[in-house]
């Protein structure tokens, strides 16, 4: 493998691997309006594992092909009345290592620091609470990616992305029958130019990435639910001075979530998430989001 591909399959793969679970991808009741006045402080750790690698129109890379993540993130969010509507403004700070990468004995090093922190807010057009075991609602989330993380374009790995990234959800809650609940979340992702990538001055594009993630949520009691979720993503084609790199955000994943109150205001909450196909970047095997939220 010369540099030039050693370069491709390791800044741009990983920008599409490592980064999936930082903001985008949710957690069940994430689309629950608190009342107005309420913070939160959530401490996210995520851990997870490929041993795939795939570029589009190319085999699978399996042998001696792996990478690791173990990242944090820190969220702040603050509840609160505008106009009648609840909004949500909110910062999220991620961190963390990646380590283990290789592709087909290749080595691409590892990289640790501070990944692009993420700034938004939810605005809900529809709070109903008191609808069945889950409430009702139905909320807009636009997200902007700020583009300060830790970046080295000398760097094989990084997890900063030296660009900017906007991001609109769409999340919709909806009782179906007893404790049963449906959750169903949209996402458009745009991203903006990094015009120091690769191995030299070469600017890096992509096409918009769109993302539709579901949950099947069952809440026992107020304190306690577990939630089966599924997610499929598309798009995301990523070009280097116009060349098409073979690496784009076509991922569908299963998802399997419970959580439990301790107290009146802690909250735990452990995910697992598997891979079942991906086209255009690494596989993850198997991967374990762990939570604790503060509400205060």
């Amino acid at each position: 493998m010369h540099i030039l591909s050693r370069y491709f399959l390791g800044l741009l793969a990983f920008a599409l691997s490592s980064t999936k679970a930082l903001a985008v991808d949710v957690n069940a009741g994430d689309y629950t309006a608190l009342p107005a006045g309420t913070n939160v402080a959530a401490w996210y750790q995520q851990y997870s594992h490929a041993d795939r690698f795939n570029a589009d129109g190319a085999p699978d890379n399996r042998r001696d092909t792996s990478l690791k993540s173990n990242i944090s993130i820190l969220r702040l969010i603050h509840f609160m009345d505008i106009g009648g509507m609840t909004v949500d403004p909110q910062i999220l700070l991620p961190f963390g290592h990646v380590y283990n990468a290789r592709i087909a004995g290749q080595s691409l090093g590892s990289a640790s620091g501070l990944a692009d922190p993420i700034i938004g807010a939810t605005f809900w057009l529809v709070n109903q609470p008191a609808a069945g075991a889950s409430g009702r609602y139905f909320g807009i989330t636009p997200l902007l990616y700020l583009p300060w993380g830790s970046y080295d374009k000398h760097d094989t790995l990084n997890l900063g992305e030296n660009r900017f990234k906007g991001d609109l959800q769409l999340g919709w809650v909806e009782p179906l029958w007893g404790k049963v609940s449906m959750e169903l979340y949209g996402d458009a992702v745009a991203y903006g130019h990094n015009d120091d990538a690769g191995i030299g001055n070469q600017t890096l594009k992509q096409d918009a990435t769109y993302q539709l993630q579901g949950n099947l949520r069952y809440d026992f009691n107020p304190a306690q639910r577990v939630a089966l979720g599924y997610s499929t993503s598309t798009g995301g084609k990523q070009y280097l001075d116009g060349s098409y790199t073979g690496q784009k955000t076509e991922v569908q994943q299963v998802r399997a979530e419970f959580q439990q109150m301790v107290g009146r205001t802690v909250q735990l909450s452990a995910q697992l998430t598997h891979d079942i196909n991906v086209v255009g970047g690494f596989q993850e095997d198997v991967g374990v989001n762990l939570r604790a939220l503060l509400l205060f």
